[in-house]
């Protein structure tokens, strides 16, 4: 061996470790020669003497980059009482990820699937099952032993083991007869037993590792049991402390510090040199750098004595030199330089959206997550070959097929410059279903005829008839025709070809709802009488049963004329009140009747021929005959005789007080004369109120809740009802909102101002997706409400209700992106009843789609629980990525979502005022220099006509305010206007709810 390094020697009689004096230089003979790499060595090799192969050499280099045990944990030869071995060395794809210690505790793999033996076909007995663990779940821990007891036939044995669950490797040796004779006491009387097959419950997690198992007749050379670690690691200046934090670590055993020196501690002026250690600890050697996998190749040449290997670290940087030993009897030299590795990011583009940035050398598993995190790439699997100086991705998509190609946008950021990136497409996908719906074809049968068919539920019924023949024929002969259409008053005659004989069997259509009575009829002449249609010009068409619409060359007017052929009563009292029904023809439902200057109230239009309607009071104190007229569009009839008031003894309202009441109403003191003293009856509108005190000169009733608005107060008495017509407000309404922009957090002094306030009155403000936020109640005035304005943070909701393409149900986030705005309250909830087996869900947030850190001070929702929910408010601008970790145990898979925080935009809210069962709303649209208003149902009627003038603006005649009429022909109700002419306020009576309404912008 010659020159050989110099020993360390550590003990408990040192207070640090100690070089030892190097006495005589050795001398190298030449015969064997070895390899040492990054400080680590193979074993000597006997070049001349044995016959060094390729796979010798490959075994001495590749054990360079493992993790080293002692020999008495897993080599035969060293400790002869080991009789079974599994170490769970496998041959492995590229993968720069690979991190050897997470990975196995001896060599470079470790068991990770459950379905696979610890132990199997073992034929020895055995005193002991050793094996190194790393356990990250809380389940409890089964394994299942087949035990032969004598000769016996085997029998499996679920045994529960006590393990660590800290995330960290521990090595364990089981004493198998305590073990079973603790689970049954038949194991007692037993002489021998033999374990020939191990392996782990089926439901025990992926998060299970398990490697170097060996059974054995005696322990392994130094090896403690768990609750002996903490005094097995020591320092002679003073006692480990675990664990202990290094290199940006905690460490729970000696480790070695950048010197090779075991330590178990260390103060800004002290370390603690370990002068013992644990199998867990630095009796194991780790390689400096790691292999990656599959880039090793070996070629050994007898004849040139020459041997050439290539092979590459994880980290992707050039190998160090191999050193031979001794350095006399050859050297080493580098063919090529290794590659240099990607980076960088680019871009792409897919479905017309640019995405960026997507990392150089990002995993498979990264990638996969980070494509999943945009909105237009559903749910993908992804496939990455390659090493770190070129990498390939294969990216399925499993679900919604038929996808654009992903085409590469800029790359210019990615490292080595000008490196080539190109993309191909594999297979296509498709969106239609491989299963097709059976043809409705399949199920006809030939017919020469048009059939009729009847869909159930998109497929074709049975046709019963014989041969199955449903036909169906359009034929012109059969078809009848209007040639022509004469028109004499109400009378209508109809030439044309194909007419039935019988009269029900000619319908005659005018418009859309009227009809022509039939009087005579022949196979080519119809005569009818208009009877019930709508006045004005119409269409006229004809349905004969059997034969379906008559077909013509051109469209036929027919006019409808509107007509009063008669009313009754043809008169009554001069105060009004009672029912006048008018009898005539060519009535619409927008008809309007008048007596004289006054229109006919409470009007209801029963046909095209009558109308019922109250009739209204006379002003006249003696006899007056007043013209009774219809009004329908622009249409106009006159009736030949005339209404006849008359005006003895009516009794008179002079006034009445007040004229305006809150929507809840009141007293109201009616003054006049000729009342009476018995009989007398008050109706606001059609609405009775409850007479409190009466005389012949004073009535005195109390007002029932109304919605807002202007009613007709009708005295009906004895001597009839009373005149003239007097209107009493209910007030309830908005005109003024200020300010007019608030905080979207809440807070805002809001001040409502308007008419009819009462204690009570609520204040809510109404988005344009309906939600509602309150406005807490300050002060409230007849005609002014101030209040402060609760948050209108809107409330998203996320669930675990997605669907996995492969996971199924329950295994994504629904949605699993959502685009809010600022202030926006996001809720998830979770529950995993509906699941086969429990889910255990957390949300925390992480820096990217694919990252597994956590964002300092990040929201977090705790402890993962199968059922639950978490709420977060999004203040921040910007993209938020969050993860439930491990959701599923057995598989190890995290469910992932993206929250993206949009910039704040100003809200306009509907401020609505709210009394009893009556909302009050006053809309307001703000702009920046001037704020407008608007009303929703009702609107100023341009033009309308008031004392036979016709207006097309708003108005201040007859009033101290701007005014319109929310009809063509005032009646009485008036909205008020802005002086800049856009209107303030309306008054409705809309399903018992007067609508205001105000809108404020929220910011």
């Amino acid at each position: 061996m010659g020159d050989v390094q110099l020993l360390t020697v550590i003990s408990t009689a040192f207070s640090r470790p100690q070089t030892a004096t190097e006495i005589v230089r050795g001398i190298a003979s030449g015969l064997k020669i070895a390899f040492r790499l990054n400080g680590a060595t193979t074993n000597f090799l006997d070049f001349r003497q044995d016959d060094i192969s390729e796979t010798t050499l490959r075994t001495e280099f590749m054990n360079l980059f493992n993790i080293r045990c002692p020999p008495s944990l897993n080599n035969q030869q060293a400790a002869p009482s080991i009789v079974y071995i599994n170490e769970f060395e496998i041959s492995s794809p590229y993968d720069e990820t690979f991190i050897i210690t997470d990975m196995a505790f001896c060599g470079r793999r470790a068991l990770t699937n459950s379905n696979e033996y610890l132990v199997n076909g073992n034929t020895l007995n055995a005193e002991y099952m050793c094996f190194a663990y790393k356990i990250t779940t809380r389940n409890p821990i089964f394994m299942n032993f087949q035990v032969q007891i004598d000769e016996d036939p085997p029998v499996i044995e679920h045994i529960l083991l006590t393990l660590r669950n800290d995330s960290r490797w521990h090595y364990k040796c089981i004493n198998l007869r305590d073990m079973l004779e603790e689970y049954s006491t038949m194991y007692m009387i037993a002489d021998l037993f033999l374990i020939s097959r191990v392996y782990l419950d089926y439901y025990v997690p992926s998060s299970v590792m398990i490697d170097t198992v060996t059974l054995r007749d005696s322990l392994p050379i130094g090896y403690e049991e768990d609750n002996m670690i903490m005094s097995t690691d020591q320092s002679s200046t003073g006692l480990c402390r675990f664990p202990f934090f290094y290199n940006g670590q905690n460490h729970s055993s000696c480790i070695l510090d950048e010197d090779n020196m075991p330590i178990c501690g260390l103060t800004p002026n002290t370390k603690f040199y370990c002068q013992n250690s644990s199998i867990e600890g630095v009796r194991r050697l780790f390689p400096k750098y790691q292999l990656l996998d599959n880039s090793f190749h070996i070629a050994h040449s007898t004849m040139n004595h020459t041997i050439d290997i290539f092979f590459r670290y994880t980290a992707c940087m050039s190998p160090s030199l191999i050193e031979v030993l001794p350095p006399t009897v050859g050297q080493a030299i580098s063919i090529t330089n290794a590659s240099k590795p990607v980076d960088g990011q680019y871009s792409i583009m897919f479905n017309g959206q640019l995405y960026y940035p997507i990392p150089a050398k990002i995993t498979e598993s990264n990638l996969a997550n980070l494509l999943q995190s945009f909105s237009d790439f559903g749910f993908v699997d992804v496939a990455r070959t390659g090493e770190c100086a070129q990498y390939s991705y294969t990216i399925q998509w499993l679900a919604n097929g038929e996808q654009p190609l992903i085409s590469i946008a800029n790359s210019s950021e990615v490292k080595p410059i000008d490196a080539p990136m190109t993309v191909l497409s594999i297979r296509h996908g498709s969106t239609i279903s491989v299963f097709y719906n059976l043809p409705n074809d399949l199920l006809r049968t030939y017919h020469t005829t048009p059939q009729v068919e009847v869909l159930v539920g998109g497929f074709p019924s049975y046709c019963s008839n014989e041969n199955n023949n449903c036909g169906f024929q359009w034929s012109i002969d059969h078809t009848p025709t209007i040639i022509s259409v004469e028109q004499n008053g109400i009378m209508v005659t109809i030439h044309g070809t194909g007419f039935s004989t019988e009269l029900e069997a000619n319908i005659i259509l005018i418009g859309k709802n009227g009809s022509c009575d039939v009087l005579s009829v022949n196979t080519t002449l119809i005569i009818c009488t208009i009877v019930n249609a709508p006045s004005g010009r119409q269409v006229l068409q004809l349905n004969i049963a059997d034969k379906g619409l008559a077909a013509s060359n051109e469209s036929f007017i027919v006019d409808v004329p509107l007509l009063i052929t008669s009313f009754d009563p043809t008169g009554g009292d001069a105060g009004g009140g009672y029912q006048l029904t008018i009898f005539g023809s060519g009535f619409s439902s927008n008809a309007l009747i008048t007596l004289g200057e006054h229109f006919c109230e409470n009007l209801t239009v029963v046909n095209f021929t009558s109308i019922k309607c109250t009739v209204p009071p006379s002003s006249s104190m003696s006899l007056i005959r007043v013209t009774v007229t219809a009004i329908d569009g622009l249409n106009l009839a006159t009736a030949s005789g005339q209404f006849t008031y008359n005006s003895t003894n009516t009794p008179t309202i002079y006034a009445i007080d007040p004229t305006f009441v809150t929507i809840l109403g009141g007293l109201l003191n009616i003054s006049g004369t000729g009342f009476g003293s018995d009989n007398v009856s008050v109706f606001i509108d059609t609405i009775s109120a409850r007479v409190l005190d009466s005389s012949n000169n004073y009535i005195l009733v109390n007002l029932s809740t109304q919605p807002p608005g202007l009613y007709s107060i009708m005295v009906r008495t004895s001597m009839g009802f009373a005149r003239p017509l007097f209107h009493i407000e209910y007030r309830f309404y908005v005109q003024e909102v200020s300010p007019q922009i608030g905080s979207a957090y809440g807070g805002t002094d809001l001040y409502v101002q308007g008419a009819g306030f009462e204690n009570g009155t609520r204040i809510q403000l109404r988005d344009r997706s309906n939600r509602l936020f309150p406005c807490n109640i300050v002060l409230i005035q007849s005609n002014q409400i101030h209040c402060q304005t609760a948050s209108t943070a809107r409330q998203v909701t996320i669930t675990s209700n997605g669907i996995h393409p492969t996971f199924g149900f329950g295994y994504a986030w629904f949605p699993s992106r959502e685009t809010v705005q600022q202030g926006t309250v996001v809720t998830w909830y979770w529950s995993s009843a509906e699941l086969r087996s429990p889910v255990y869900y957390k949300i925390q947030q992480v820096a990217n789609a694919y990252s597994t850190e956590l964002v300092p001070n990040g929201f977090d929702s705790g402890s993962a629980t199968s059922s639950g929910s978490f709420s977060y408010q999004f203040d921040t601008v910007g993209t938020f990525y969050y993860w439930a970790p491990n959701i599923d145990q057995s598989s190890g898979y995290s469910m992932r979502g993206v929250i993206d925080v949009v910039a704040l935009e100003p809200e306009v809210m509907t401020v609505e005022t709210v009394l009893d069962k009556f909302t009050g709303k006053c809309q307001q649209a703000f702009l920046e220099t001037r704020s407008h208003f608007h009303s929703l149902a009702q609107t100023c009627a341009f033009p309308f006509t008031f004392a036979s003038v016709n207006y097309t603006a708003c108005t201040s005649m007859n009033d101290t305010q701007l005014w319109c009429s929310p009809t063509s022909i005032y009646t009485g109700q008036r909205l008020y206007c802005s002086p800049t002419g856009m209107l303030i306020v309306r008054v409705e009576d809309e399903q018992n709810i007067s609508l205001y309404r105000n809108v404020v912008t929220m910011v």
